[in-house]
C-alpha cells in the first residue's frame, strides 16, 4: 500500500472560493465528510492556501492519514488544488508496557 496519494484538481474559480470550500465545515463536507475526520479542527491551517485534517479509517485496523488541501492561483483567474493524503504511521505500544519498568540481573 502506498503512504502518500496525491490528486490535482483545477477550477474555474477564484482561490478564495476554493479555499472557502476546504476550510469551512459547512462546505468541507463536499470534499472531506466529517465522520471520516479523527478530529473536527484542522491539524494545520496556512490561511488561504492549506489546510490539513486528521482522518481514521472506520474499518479496523483503524490506520490514520492526513489529508492536506492546498491552493494556488493557476494564473488565468482559476485556481489549482493539490489534495495531499499521507499515511500516519503508528508505533503499537510493547505488549508490556502497562506496568513499571523493571530491571534482571544478568
Amino acid at each position: 500500500m502506498s503512504e502518500t496519494i496525491e490528486m490535482e484538481f483545477s477550477f474555474d474559480a477564484p482561490p478564495e472560493k476554493v479555499w472557502r470550500a476546504v476550510s469551512i465545515a459547512q462546505y468541507r463536507e463536499r470534499w472531506l465528510p466529517g465522520a471520516d475526520l479523527a478530529q473536527d479542527e484542522p491539524v494545520a491551517v496556512e490561511e488561504g492556501t492549506a489546510v490539513s485534517y486528521r482522518m481514521r479509517d472506520s474499518l479496523p485496523p483503524h490506520e490514520e492519514s492526513v489529508v492536506t488541501f492546498q491552493i494556488a492561483a493557476d494564473g488565468a483567474g482559476g485556481t489549482r488544488l493539490e489534495i495531499i493524503q499521507r499515511l500516519v504511521v503508528q508505533v503499537p505500544a510493547a505488549a508490556n508496557t502497562n506496568g513499571e519498568t523493571m530491571m534482571l540481573a544478568a
